[in-house]
C-alpha cells in the first residue's frame, strides 16, 4: 500500500475565526491544524475512529508553534502535515501553514501519545502507527524539554470546562487550553500584541464541568516570555504548562 507521507488541505478564514482586527485567532489556526491531522489519519487509517475500535485513542502531549503572520478573514490558507518520528510512547507530527503566495505563515511540531480507553494510561505505539508513514523532516527541532513553572504570580484567572469544549474522546479538546491561556493575559497585551511563539505541555485531562485556574507570570523585559500553568481545581491536578512570546 502506498503511503501518503504529506497531506495538504485548504481552508478559508471565516468571519467567526477572526478577532476585532479581522485576523485569525490562535485557536482558529490550531483548529485547522487539528482538522488536517484528522483528515490525514483517516486517509491512512490510524485516526481516533480506527483506534477506538481497538480500545485506545490519540491524545496530544506537546505543541510548539511559531507564527510569522496571522491571516485575514477571507484568505485561503494551505495546511500541510506529516508524521515525522516515532519513539516508544510518542509519535511526532509537523504542521505548516502557507498563504496564497505559498509563503509560510506558521510552523509547528507536536508530540502525541496513544492511551488505553479503560485505564487512561499510555501504551506503546508500535502496533498502531506504521513505520512506512514517517517522513524524517522536522520544521522545528525540539526535543520537548520540561517547561518552567510560575515563580512570580502576576495574574490569576478561572474558567469552567464547557460542553462545547469536549471532543470525540469526551474530554476537553487541546485547543481550549490555549484559549484559556490567551484569555488570562491582561487586556493591554491582548489588544496590542499577538502570540508569535507558544509551547504547550499537556499534563492531564479535563472533563465537562471542571473548574480551571490559570496562573500567569509576566516577563520582566521584552526578551523574556510569558510563563503559565493551568490547574484543575476539581481534581487538584496540574493540567498544562505554557511558555509564549508576544509581539
Amino acid at each position: 500500500m502506498d503511503r501518503q507521507h504529506e497531506y495538504q488541505t485548504d481552508y478559508e478564514i471565516m468571519s467567526f475565526n477572526v478577532d476585532y482586527q479581522n485576523r485569525a485567532h490562535l485557536s482558529a489556526l490550531m483548529n485547522y491544524l487539528q482538522d488536517a491531522a484528522r483528515l490525514h489519519s483517516i486517509a491512512e487509517k490510524f485516526s481516533v475512529f480506527d483506534l477506538q475500535a481497538k480500545g485506545v485513542t490519540w491524545v496530544i502531549s506537546r505543541y510548539h508553534l511559531q507564527v510569522q503572520r496571522y491571516p485575514e478573514m477571507g484568505e485561503i490558507i494551505a495546511v500541510k502535515t506529516w508524521a515525522s518520528g516515532k519513539h516508544s510512547f510518542y509519535a511526532l507530527r509537523e504542521f505548516e501553514i502557507s498563504d496564497a503566495r505559498q509563503k509560510r505563515i506558521l510552523a509547528a511540531t507536536s508530540s502525541w501519545m496513544i492511551i488505553d480507553l479503560k485505564d487512561r494510561r499510555p501504551v506503546k505505539i508500535n502496533d498502531f502507527f506504521p513505520d512506512e508513514l514517517i517522513l524524517n523532516k522536522r520544521l522545528i527541532e525540539d526535543d520537548f524539554p520540561v517547561l518552567p513553572v510560575v515563580e512570580r504570580l502576576n495574574f490569576k484567572s478561572n474558567f469552567k470546562a464547557w460542553f462545547e469544549d469536549l471532543d470525540f474522546n469526551r474530554h476537553v479538546n487541546n485547543v481550549a487550553y490555549s484559549r484559556w491561556a490567551v484569555e488570562s493575559l491582561p487586556p493591554e497585551v491582548l489588544f496590542s500584541r499577538r502570540p508569535v511563539e507558544i509551547e504547550i505541555n499537556y499534563r492531564s485531562e479535563v472533563f465537562y464541568g471542571d473548574t480551571i485556574e490559570v496562573i500567569t507570570q509576566r516577563p520582566l523585559n521584552e526578551n523574556e516570555e510569558w510563563i503559565q500553568q493551568i490547574f484543575n481545581l476539581s481534581t487538584g491536578k496540574e493540567v498544562a504548562r505554557l511558555r509564549s512570546a508576544w509581539r
